[in-house]
């Protein structure tokens, strides 16, 4: 019999290695998005086909069209189409109107369409965007968005009237800001009638359709989009993530207008957000059914509930392998009692001494910081050796293989250093008294993150209070079931958050695979340690190699490389600067060019380039010549208002898409007027625009502006700067907008020529 246990014992690693593989793609599997229903399906079933056929025709330029833009027109126009289509009645809200976090304006043009319902009640809106960055075709951000609602909004008329009415809300220009949100929910009267909303939005070109926030009390909403939904799937953590992200949707204008809701987004192929990549041949179509399924679900059942009360605050977990589960957020703590307790007892049946339990408490964190800070030590090795990190590299295989071979070593630099005090069932139970004081911290400070470590609390002290009616040979064996509930919550989390995060931000991943080490090291100990530190050094090695001397990007997934072109047209200088999704200034660089884009420009040295920042030292630049274009005008018109408020007019001369009017702080600028909206300001406090009140005007085209300027005390004339931002350059830069192509891609707000003019008002 001794002789099996230690056969059993033996094996037991290759059980949990096996066990933990075959988990992880179970887990994998269940989180990919639905198949897409055929355009042939019945008329009652949401089609992705169908939504994509729709989805064609509205993109079928393949062009961005940010707001402003003649295609944006043109898009707004084939919704219009679409609408009539459905016999939808609709408005078009047209105003100015600015963003809350800071003076980014635009005159937007709103498109709302109504379903009527069996009474006046409040409206489920469902919204999503039309308007795209200026860079990319808009397909997943956020045109998938758009074809669910308008597929889904075909079906629910069908089975319509419900109790309540339906809105379809499609702003305008939620890239500069979220200002088409701002401008319905803060000027249109319909706003005051909605009462829940549901809004699509999207982060790449393929993924699953999550809800990753909801307002407080959610607890009819979550249970409407789970009632009757196969692939229901978001995790409550991520509330606790976009808390202290910078990151915004639409949703965000409704929450500050205290109206309920979801907000659901996919953030898979994140390289392509932002970029020409986010186009309708790259877009996962799957994704596109999954959020017409999302919407279908809660939609339905919404509409015919009383929404007097949303309930209690509620947590919820789509992602154990495919299960859907949700409780009331101030359950979370009974739960964690509860299986404290159970554990406890587990514990006295077992007989291990209080001492040797208090040395695998102490040691649990000991693995977990050895993991974190060898996979930490790792991509910090890489940074060093190819100077870089990318976030989503193209050839991904030297990225994975050094995540898992440098987590793996500090596993085992953990596992070695607990096995020489203790014997394995003793180090489960320290790992699972020292995962319920996690769970008791994420629990009080993380509410919305708990059920992530709840679950595997529930299942895993049941098992270890089972285990003790195992038989002691088979004791270890059957421990293995604590792995299962447990890896969703930590190793399965990894796909998700390599995707939305990014390996520069592998250290949010890294704690998740800490997590898991802590649970599965006990089953190593009779791993030959000196075999398996090779083979995980050996992983290492060849990782870091070859993601120090491979070209990682490809057209998939390219470079991020913006051009800026800046031209003073006061000094007549010119200056070209190449730029990515971090700002490359003298104190960070984190984006090194490749060649051929590094010979264009002064890799070594930083100069100040832009007239309005004299200190704020640019990298990657080069001078140029003159674009020959015609600078931007301002003409004041009157002083008013006991002379401290002054109306002037803007004019871009040659149709640039962007105005930006810079003042001093000085000047003590204390608001402006645009349309029928006073916007108060601050001046900027960082960047290049540290100590200027600045007032951003985007899709401006052929458009004169008029703002009033109101003063604090205006009493002498006042220095500033105008600029005019377009996405088009100069034609001397076609040589290197030529090279810019390939394994090179625009990002955000991409290429920019400014035209920098002093002004006096």
């Amino acid at each position: 019999m001794y002789s099996d246990s230690m056969k059993i014992n033996a094996a037991l690693p290759i059980y949990a290695i096996i066990l933990s593989i075959l988990l992880f793609f179970l887990q994998h599997i269940s989180l990919l998005p639905p198949q897409a229903k055929s355009i042939d399906s019945p008329p009652e079933v949401f089609s992705a086909e169908r939504a994509y056929e729709t989805l064609k025709h509205l993109l079928q330029e393949n062009k961005p069209h940010p707001v402003g833009s003649d295609l944006n027109k043109v898009i707004k126009d084939r919704l219009i189409d679409e609408l009539k289509k459905l016999d939808i009645q609709y408005e078009v809200q047209k105003t100015w109107a600015c963003a809350s976090r800071y003076a980014g304006c635009a005159e937007v043009e709103n498109l709302i369409g109504i379903i009527p319902g069996k009474t006046n009640a409040p409206y489920l809106a469902l919204m999503a965007h039309y308007d795209s960055v200026p860079m990319a075709p808009g397909a997943g951000d956020d045109g998938a968005g758009v074809v669910a609602i308008l597929e889904a909004a075909r079906v629910l008329k069908l089975e319509a009237p419900y109790d309540h009415p339906i809105m379809l809300l499609l702003t305008d220009a939620e890239e500069n800001g979220l200002i088409g949100a701002e401008a319905f929910f803060n000027q249109h009267s319909l706003a005051k009638e909605v009462g829940a909303v549901l809004n699509i939005e999207g982060s790449g070109t393929a993924g699953g359709s999550m809800v990753f926030r909801t307002s407080d009390k959610n607890e009819l909403l979550i249970k409407s989009l789970s009632h009757d939904h196969d692939h229901a799937y978001g995790f409550s953590l991520a509330n606790e993530i976009f808390k202290r992200m910078p990151n915004d949707t639409d949703f965000s204008v409704a929450m500050r207008a205290n109206i309920p809701g979801m907000d659901f987004a996919f953030v898979g192929e994140r390289n392509h957000y932002h970029t020409p990549n986010d186009n309708v041949e790259n877009l996962d179509i799957r994704t596109i059914q999954h959020h017409g399924e999302n919407i279908l679900s809660a939609s339905r059942d919404l509409l015919s509930k009383d929404w007097n009360n949303f309930g209690d605050k509620y947590v919820y977990l789509g992602g154990t392998y495919g299960f859907w589960s949700q409780w009331k957020s101030s359950n979370s703590l009974i739960a964690l009692i509860l299986s404290t307790l159970v554990l406890i007892t587990a514990l006295i049946r077992s007989k291990i001494k209080l001492q040797r339990l208090t040395v695998g408490f102490i040691l649990s964190p000991v693995t977990l910081a050895t993991t974190i800070f060898s996979g930490f030590l790792g991509f910090y090795l890489l940074s060093i050796f190819s100077g870089n990190v990318i976030s989503w590299p193209g050839i991904d295989w030297p990225y994975r293989l050094l995540l898992i071979g440098s987590t793996s070593i500090g596993l085992l630099v953990g596992c070695a250093i607990s096995r020489k005090f203790l014997q394995e069932l003793e180090v489960i139970y320290g790992t699972w008294f020292f995962w319920t004081l996690l769970t008791l911290i994420v629990t009080l400070f993380l509410p919305d993150a708990a059920n992530l470590f709840i679950l595997p609390l529930v299942f895993g002290s049941l098992i270890l209070l089972i285990s003790n009616y195992v038989k002691n040979q088979y004791r270890l064996t059957f421990l293995l079931l604590t792995l299962v509930v447990a890896l969703p919550s930590t190793l399965g989390l990894i796909f998700s958050l390599e995707q939305s995060q990014g390996y520069k931000l592998v250290l949010a991943v890294l704690p998740f695979a800490g997590l898991y080490a802590i649970l599965i090291s006990p089953f190593l100990f009779s791993i030959n340690m000196k075999t398996t530190f090779s083979i995980a050094g050996g992983a290492t090695l060849v990782a870091l190699i070859a993601g120090s001397i491979l070209n990682l990007y490809t057209e998939k997934r390219p470079q991020h490389v913006n051009i800026h072109f800046y031209e003073n047209l006061d000094s007549k200088e010119s200056f070209i600067h190449l730029s990515g999704n971090y700002k490359n200034v003298a104190a960070s660089d984190p984006e090194p060019l490749i060649e051929p884009l590094a010979s264009y420009v002064d890799v070594a040295d930083t100069k100040a380039i832009a007239s309005y920042a004299p200190e704020y030292q640019f990298r990657y630049w080069a001078d140029s010549t003159s674009s020959e274009w015609i600078g931007p005008s301002i003409e004041v018109e009157e002083k008013i208002k006991n002379l401290n408020s002054i109306a002037v007019r803007l004019k871009s001369n040659r149709d640039a898409s962007r105005l930006i009017l810079l003042l001093p702080e000085v000047s003590k600028l204390q608001s402006f007027n645009i349309g029928s909206q006073e916007i108060k300001v601050t001046p900027s406090n960082r960047g290049a625009y540290k100590g200027y009140y600045l007032i951003y005007l985007n899709g401006i085209y052929d458009k004169q502006v008029d703002l009033i300027l109101n003063f604090e005390n205006y009493t002498q004339e006042i220095d500033g700067y105008l600029l005019d931002v377009s996405t088009e350059l100069p034609e001397h830069l076609d040589e290197l907008y030529q090279a810019r192509s390939g394994i090179f891609s625009p990002v955000h707000r991409g290429d920019q020529a400014i035209l920098i003019k002093t002004i006096k008002i």
